[in-house]
C-alpha cells in the first residue's frame, strides 16, 4: 500500500492480490454492464422506492445527515437517478455524475418527466471532472463495493468537498445480508419466486465472477474497512444504522416472500449511512 499527502489530506492507494486484469479494462467491464442492463435495474426492488413510506423514509435519513439548508449536492454513480431526484424534489442544488450513458439516459429522461433540475456529467468516481472545493455535500448508494480502487475514489471525493463538508456513503454487506433463517427463506422461496416472476436468475453475479472477486471491498469485513479508509483519509467518521420498515419495501405480498426477509442486522451499510466530515 503506497501513500501520499495531499492538501493535508493522506490517501492510501491499495491495489488487490492476485489482480489479472488492469483497472481500465475492469471499468470497461463494469460500465459495460451497466449500459445493457439499465432497463431492468430501474425496475428491480430495492433500486428505487417500492411506497410512499419508503419514499418518506429516506426523505428523513437524507434531512438528518444533511439538514434543511439548500446546500450543493453531488451524487456519485447516480444511476439512473433515485436518490439525485429525491434530493432535487428537496430542494437541493444537485449534481449527478455516473460512468455509463445508458443510466444517465433513464436519468435524465425521469428528470424531464418530474420538471425537476438537475445537472446530469459522464465521469469516473475515481477521477471527478470538477475542481476543488466544488460542493457542500458528496454522497452515493450502493457505489464503493463496485468500484476498483475505493481508496482512490473516496480521496476524490474529499477533494471536491468544501472545508467542513461531508461525504454520505450508503452501502451494503451484499455477500452477508441473511441471517440463517433468511438463508433457507431465500433459497426455498424467495429465489425460486424471483426466477419464475421475473425471468432472470438471482444468483447470477453482478459483474462475473472474475471481476466481482477483484473488487478490494469485496474480500474485506464492512463496515470497518470503509471507515478506516475514511479515517486514513483525514475525515471523522459516524456509523448510522437506517432501518426502513419492511412494510415500506414490500407493497404485496408476493414482494414480501421475494425481498422481505433480507436481514437488516447484517445488511448494515445497505440500511445505514457514514458521513465523514472534512477537517481543514
Amino acid at each position: 500500500m503506497a501513500t501520499q499527502e495531499s492538501r493535508g489530506i493522506r490517501t492510501a492507494i491499495m491495489m488487490p492480490k492476485g489482480k489479472n486484469m488492469d483497472s481500465g479494462l475492469m471499468k470497461e467491464a463494469i460500465r459495460d454492464r451497466w449500459d445493457r442492463t439499465v432497463q431492468r435495474y430501474a425496475i428491480l426492488p430495492g433500486h428505487g422506492f417500492i411506497s410512499e413510506e419508503e419514499k418518506e423514509a429516506w426523505k428523513n435519513l437524507l434531512l438528518e445527515v444533511i439538514g434543511t439548508e439548500k446546500l450543493n449536492v453531488l451524487d456519485v454513480g447516480c444511476g439512473t437517478g433515485v436518490i439525485t431526484l429525491l434530493l432535487a424534489e428537496m430542494g437541493y442544488t444537485v449534481t449527478g455524475i455516473d460512468f455509463s450513458e445508458g443510466m444517465l439516459g433513464k436519468a435524465k429522461e425521469r428528470a424531464n418527466g418530474l420538471n425537476l433540475i438537475v445537472n446530469f456529467k459522464i465521469g469516473d468516481a475515481e477521477n471527478l471532472p470538477f475542481e476543488d472545493e466544488s460542493f457542500d455535500v458528496v454522497i452515493n448508494r450502493h457505489l464503493l463495493w463496485t468500484l476498483p480502487d475505493p481508496e482512490r475514489a473516496i480521496f476524490e471525493w474529499g477533494r471536491v468537498l468544501k472545508p467542513e463538508g461531508k461525504v454520505m456513503i450508503i452501502d451494503g454487506n451484499w455477500g452477508n445480508c441473511f441471517g440463517s433463517h433468511g438463508r433457507i427463506w431465500r433459497y426455498l422461496i424467495s429465489m425460486p419466486l424471483i426466477l419464475i416472476t421475473e425471468r432472470r436468475n438471482p444468483l447470477r453475479w453482478v459483474y462475473g465472477r472474475n471481476i466481482e472477486n477483484l473488487l478490494p471491498l469485496g474480500q474485506k469485513k464492512r463496515p470497518e474497512a470503509d471507515i478506516e479508509i475514511l479515517e486514513d483519509l483525514g475525515f471523522r467518521v459516524d456509523l448510522m444504522d437506517v432501518k426502513i420498515p419492511k412494510a415500506a419495501r414490500t407493497k404485496t405480498v408476493l414482494g414480501y416472500l421475494k425481498y422481505g426477509r433480507r436481514d437488516d442486522r447484517r445488511n448494515f451499510m445497505r440500511r445505514g449511512a457514514k458521513t465523514g466530515v472534512k477537517e481543514e
